[in-house]
């Protein structure tokens, strides 16, 4: 063949739409824009990029003050299987984990038994028969099965108040049958915030955590926290940017400020994170992040949850 021949049979080709490289442009040309796929387009909430986006789980996420709750659990019953005896928890240091505890025991009453000596908490897990139990393995990734069991139970329990929230939210947008596809996967709607589930309210104990006085710290930080990120319209900022301004706003030294804000990360971590925080890092450099969907009412709400 020669050279005319074999540029005017590329030529035709190419009219044709015949060439590698623009045949598929002539297929999708061919197709409606209703029959052409395209991903899903979906709103990124918090903590979506940290998990909810990951590989499918055989269990369902967790907000993460249930995860917290979780592992104070676990912890609990690691410690009492390498000592074998009670634990002991100074009420002063140990606050908000005897608060954990109260909300353990409003999952289930019988978990533990609670003794107030002096000014700590005695606690013993209840049915654990410590002449049974395997030698102490501090390395060990799983615990005795004992223990195990009462972890599935009460995580069976938080999965469950999720669910009922997820359920109705499902309702309240009009996309209940994704509810098939949140059992058959074990994940929630896109869209859903984990943060809009309650806290649990711990059962009440004989003694009072946190004063009246900090209640109301803590509520006029939460209410100018919220209407600082919205006033910048960013969920993120450097964490020494936010203690400054809300100093400027609440009668408060520094020192007393910061473990305010640390509390609060403990207690609502689906409202306030920080996202970079290590061991060796200087806090100038931490950067603070808030849950846009948060609203002053309903953090507030469940902050009352640690004040009976």
């Amino acid at each position: 063949m020669n050279s005319s021949k074999l540029i005017k049979t590329q030529s035709e080709q190419q009219t044709n739409g015949e060439d590698e490289s623009t045949r598929h442009l002539n297929d999708i040309i061919g197709l409606k824009p209703t029959q052409i796929q395209q991903l899903p387009s979906y709103s990124i909430n918090f903590r979506s990029l940290r998990q909810r986006y990951g590989l499918i789980q055989d269990q369902y996420p967790l907000p993460l003050k249930f995860e917290q709750l979780l592992q104070t659990m676990k912890t609990i019953e690691q410690t009492y299987w390498k000592k074998k005896k009670p634990i002991i928890y100074e009420i002063k240091t140990n606050a908000f984990k005897i608060l954990q505890i109260g909300q353990l025991l409003k999952l289930d009453q019988e978990l533990y038994q609670i003794k107030i000596v002096e000014k700590s908490v005695q606690i013993i897990p209840n049915d654990i028969p410590i002449e049974n139990l395997p030698s102490f393995q501090p390395f060990a990734q799983q615990l005795p099965s004992i223990f195990e069991n009462r972890i599935t139970s009460v995580r069976n329990k938080l999965d469950k108040l999720v669910q009922q929230v997820h359920e109705k939210y499902l309702d309240v947008i009009n996309q209940s049958d994704f509810k098939e596809q949140s059992i058959k996967f074990k994940v929630y709607y896109p869209t859903f915030d984990l943060n809009l589930v309650p806290d649990i309210i711990p059962q009440q104990l004989p003694f009072q955590i946190y004063s009246e006085e900090q209640r109301i710290q803590l509520q006029q930080i939460i209410e100018n926290t919220i209407q600082y990120f919205n006033k910048r319209t960013v969920s993120f900022m450097f964490y020494p940017n936010l203690i400054n301004y809300l100093l400027t706003k609440i009668e408060m030294n520094k020192d007393q400020m910061e473990k305010y804000i640390q509390f609060l990360m403990k207690v609502q971590p689906d409202f306030l994170q920080i996202t970079n925080q290590k061991k060796e890092q200087l806090k100038a450099k931490w950067i603070i992040q808030i849950n846009k969907l948060s609203t002053v009412e309903n953090q507030i709400q469940q902050l009352k949850t640690y004040f009976y």
